[in-house]
């Protein structure tokens, strides 16, 4: 039981600002995270954030073309390679949405009531995992973090999945784009020309190995195949995707039809690609056709397996990795009474987490935020002149310091890594190069001026004695909030 409100805002969420009000009802405050209606502010709780800066798919894709046509226009003309260079960098900024997305992340940590929900944010997008960095898929992550999971925090899980699966950025990271039915007429055409184009299961296992029943369920390798066939003809590489819809403008009869962009980026079908007939998974049958594909993601989503798997990495995230089996099966028995319900699943993941005394070791990039909040250190400034970091250019554009830094401390969404995402176990973040990287970001953090010194975040959060003299030795006031925060009494909680 977590009797320090300020601990428990921390375990479930980001804790508590200098200038919060603490609740004086934690059970009233455990319900608004739930249930509460919230707004963005803008930095430093300045306004709300710029609607502008809301970027739709639509909207992120369209940039991402007219960059590309820049590219294609400068690389013609009669200029160095260095003019080239710097001209591409200029349309490359000013098209560009992610650091924006970036910015917002921090911001909705920072200065966001919502701090639970946050936190669940950041667990779903873990789960759901797209890494960036390659073929322009940093313009579109942030739609799937912000405009698909935060929106559908409180839906059922089943469209979530769905919505999640069929997101250009995980069907381009998962390589579902080269995803073509071995008899599809697109394979029948390019064998008549002596090329190949076959299956590509890499969406249909980690759908079913990571996303949802787990490999506890002994599915077999034909069922990923067959899943892989509902899959196929699902998405378009970035960068072609956005090529095709220019080409709509001026083409008929070419493979998305006489589509919108809107309407392509909500069901990115195309049906020359997919496998025609019915496929059998797992001893459902399925029809051919787009609509397969949600009743797939839907049987997945209803799976016992899922729940059995998604209530423990629910159970480990937030209550931490030596979660019990009976606090587990609190989340488990929401999760099917409310056949995944996520405002449910949620609401009894809070609960059980107030009951438990287990530690959880956080994340590099929860520990920063945290740290930042609890402090009250300026670190996201609101111009260039402000000084400090995390700051944004003189004409309103962020900068690439907040995806930077996360890139410093191993732990960013918009980073290239593995499908399974980042771990949960302590000793993957507990090495001597990662506690030199906390060391670092504690220095930067308590360089943007907090208004709570380490020695008050101590007495703030019960620290141990032990802490505490460790904190009374440091030579200066830098070195003591640096002893604070990287502190196993802040690092785990």
């Amino acid at each position: 039981m977590y009797e320090n409100k300020n601990n428990w805002a921390r375990k479930v969420g980001f804790g508590f600002r200098p200038d919060d009000e603490v609740p004086s009802n934690i059970d009233v405050w455990n319900s608004n995270q739930l249930d509460g209606k919230f707004q963005l502010f803008g930095l430093n709780k300045v306004g709300l954030w710029p609607e502008e800066h809301n970027f739709s798919i639509e909207q992120r894709l369209n940039r991402l073309h007219k960059h590309h046509r820049y590219i294609e226009k400068t690389n013609k003309e009669k200029i160095s390679l260095k003019e080239k260079k710097l001209l591409n960098q200029v349309s490359k900024r000013e098209s560009d949405v992610h650091l924006y997305d970036v910015q917002k992340l921090w911001n909705s940590a920072i200065y966001g009531n919502d701090t639970f929900k946050q936190r669940l944010l950041h667990f779903w997008a873990n789960h759901f995992t797209v890494g960036g960095n390659v073929n322009f898929r940093n313009y579109v992550i942030g739609d799937l973090i912000h405009n698909v999971i935060y929106e559908n925090l409180d839906g059922p899980f089943d469209d979530l999945l769905y919505l999640a699966t069929t997101h250009p950025g995980m069907l381009d990271y998962l390589d579902n784009t080269a995803n073509s039915g071995e008899n599809s007429k697109e394979a029948i055409n390019f064998r008549k020309i002596g090329r190949t184009a076959g299956l590509n299961d890499n969406l249909a296992r980690e759908l079913m190995e990571l996303h949802t029943v787990s490999p506890a369920k002994n599915y077999t390798e034909t069922d990923i195949r067959n899943a892989a066939k509902v899959l196929a003809g699902w998405g378009q590489s970035l960068t072609d995707f956005v090529q095709r819809y220019n080409e709509l403008k001026i083409q008929k009869g070419n493979p998305i039809g006489n589509m919108s962009l809107k309407e392509f980026t909500l069901s990115p079908y195309i049906k020359n690609k997919a496998e025609p007939g019915k496929k059998v998974i797992m001893g459902k049958p399925f029809p051919a056709g787009p609509k397969a594909l949600r009743k797939l993601t839907d049987m997945l989503a209803q799976d016992d397996f899922t729940a059995q798997h998604l209530s423990k990495k629910l159970a480990i995230h937030f209550i931490g990795e030596n979660a019990n089996k009976s606090e587990i099966k609190i989340i488990y028995d929401a999760w099917k009474a409310s056949k995944g319900d996520l405002v449910k699943v949620h609401e009894a993941t809070l609960k059980v987490t107030r009951a438990t005394r287990v530690k959880k070791f956080l994340w590099p990039s929860t520990w920063m935020l945290q740290g930042i909040r609890v402090s009250g250190a300026n670190f996201m400034k609101e111009n260039k002149s402000a000084g400090g970091f995390g700051g944004i250019r003189d004409d309103g554009t962020p900068n690439y310091e907040p995806l930077g830094i996360l890139e410093e401390i191993g732990h960013s969404f918009w980073a290239s890594r593995q499908p399974d995402g980042y771990s949960e176990k302590k000793l993957d973040w507990v090495s001597t190069e990662h506690l030199d990287r906390r060391v670092r970001i504690a220095s930067r953090i308590f360089n943007a001026g907090p208004s709570r010194s380490g020695e008050e975040i101590a007495n703030l959060l019960d620290f141990s004695d032990r802490t505490k003299v460790a904190i009374s030795k440091g030579r200066n006031s830098e070195e003591k909030f640096i002893i604070a925060l990287c502190s196993s009494d802040f690092m785990e909680i």
